[in-house]
């Protein structure tokens, strides 16, 4: 989703106004959906092996058809494929990370098991960036969506045939009850209403410096799209390869100061930002290497921290929700990245920028505000948020007791 935008401006044509406005529409009909899947997912009318081959399904669909259009590709064909794409991830994801949360009870272990599955995911990231260099490839979209569709068919196969389906609820019998009283009770969880909150901040202060990468170093940097490829690959490599430390650090320290120490350490590190001028791309490289170890953190903490949380909630509330919290999950992601897209693409539109011209200084200094000066404020923002998080691991360790023995 990084470079989609970028491809459907600079080879369609399309404007980055209506791109931003396609996105954020689809989103928030994807947002609909999450709740829906959540609750569907928790009232089990199909096993969540099933419903992710079905969302499987739809997004492999989806993104040969975003990537490789069969026709000129216009605001509508956009808006039908990426809306296509994100209900697809919604089937496949929310039950996936319910699936995961019934694996394991272990506090220490749940990190674990967040931060083996956002590997993979980066793995992924890596593999679409580096291989097309490597290899030669030069119609990258194809061999992206044909690398996504073979590596899916893989390791779903791979998923299915060696894992079972988990239990739903070992020692407490799930309470079936309606969607309406489902959502009451979440929206009482005073703890996981904060969690949320922080989550969607971090969200949007990640977010908008990848809605504006391809544009901030393409016309603020003067990158070429092999420096591009490189400081991406160099940026999620840093993430794999630092997200093992985080999971080893949150064995010694909490969790939410793991998150917390993380959040500010971005913050100072695209505060850097501020000190690159055109053909900085090594400075730049260097600060993408630092921001993508503290993303390892981002991706296998706090949904670590919401496993924790679901349990919480099914002692006090005595209802097994996991399919609607972590359906929150995939919400908080998706209008992020909308809130992200439409603000970003309506300001760049609004100071008249347009894709393969030159820029002047006022949509200069606005790339830098959007990729580095919003983050940066939102992180602290979101720190303060978890400075303060009243749940710590003698907390999920007396759940875990009661619920399980």
């Amino acid at each position: 989703m990084i470079f989609l935008p970028a491809l459907y401006a600079e080879k369609y044509g399309i404007s980055l106004i209506s791109i931003g406005i396609v996105i954020f529409f689809a989103k928030l009909i994807d947002i609909i959906s999450d709740p829906i899947m959540g609750w569907l997912n928790d009232l089990g009318v199909l096993k969540r092996k099933t419903w992710m081959f079905i969302g499987a399904l739809v997004c492999g669909f989806s993104i040969f058809y975003l990537f490789v259009p069969f026709t000129q590709p216009n605001e509508f064909y956009l808006g039908i494929f990426i809306s296509l794409l994100y209900l697809g991830w919604t089937i496949f994801q929310v039950p996936f990370l319910s699936f995961g949360y019934d694996l394991e009870q272990n506090y220490h272990l749940r990190t674990r098991l967040s931060a083996t599955r956002e590997i993979f995911i980066l793995m992924g990231l890596i593999a679409s960036v580096s291989l097309p260099v490597v290899l030669g490839i030069e119609d990258v979209e194809i061999f992206i969506s044909y690398l996504a569709i073979f590596s899916g068919i893989v390791f779903l196969t791979l998923f299915f045939l060696t894992l079972k389906e988990p239990h739903k609820s070992r020692n407490h019998e799930k309470k079936i009850v309606s969607p309406h009283t489902n959502l009451g009770s979440i929206f009482k969880d005073l703890i996981f209403l904060r969690l949320i909150v922080a989550w969607l901040i971090n969200s949007l202060a990640n977010v908008f410096p990848s809605v504006c990468f391809v544009f901030f170093v393409s016309y603020v940097l003067g990158g070429s799209d092999e420096s591009r490829d490189k400081i991406l690959l160099f940026y999620f490599l840093s993430a794999f390869l630092g997200m093992p430390m985080w999971v080893k650090v949150s064995k010694y320290i909490e969790k939410k100061y793991v998150w917390l120490f993380s959040m500010l350490a971005s913050a100072i590190f695209f505060s850097l930002v501020f000190l690159l001028n055109a053909g900085d791309i090594t400075f730049f490289l260097v600060i993408s290497i630092l921001t993508g170890i503290c993303l390892g953190a981002d991706l296998a903490i706090p949904p670590s921290i919401q496993s924790d949380l679901v349990d919480r909630h099914k002692l006090v509330y005595g209802v097994d929700i996991s399919g609607l919290f972590f359906s929150s999950l995939t919400l908080i992601n998706k209008l992020a990245f909308g809130i992200a897209s439409i603000v970003s693409f309506s300001l760049l539109d609004t100071f008249n920028f347009q894709a393969g011209n030159n820029v002047d200084e006022k949509i200069k200094f606005l790339l830098y505000f959007l990729y580095a000066g919003l983050p940066v404020f939102l992180k602290l923002c979101a720190s303060y948020l978890i400075w303060q998080f009243p749940f710590a691991q003698k907390d999920t360790e007396e759940i875990t007791k009661k619920l399980y023995g």
